[in-house]
């Protein structure tokens, strides 16, 4: 959500440099660009080691945690939670 905010702000007709890019890389990862930015990022990481090794390692991150046996939250861990949050968001 962050980096759709983020992406609204700068401009789209150019290719990200390496903060848009591991702003976007969830998006990215996730096939949730439009083809041309999703094709902008592809061509940075063309170019750009470092940013190539973060999404490769974000992505293997990703697949792992997916592939992971779902495990139930133990009893009592939603209502302790929400009982921490505190109760006056306005500030």
């Amino acid at each position: 959500m962050v980096s759709r905010l983020v992406s609204i702000f700068r401009r789209k007709d150019r290719e990200p440099d390496c903060d848009e890019v591991r702003d976007i890389s969830s998006d990215y990862i996730d096939g949730e660009l439009d083809e041309r930015r999703a094709g902008q990022v592809k061509s940075h990481l063309g170019g750009c080691a470092p940013c190539d090794a973060f999404i490769r390692t974000l992505r293997a991150t990703v697949n792992l945690l997916r592939s992971m046996p779902k495990q139930q939250a133990p009893e009592g861990f939603r209502s302790r939670i929400r009982e921490s949050l505190p109760k006056d968001r306005s500030g």
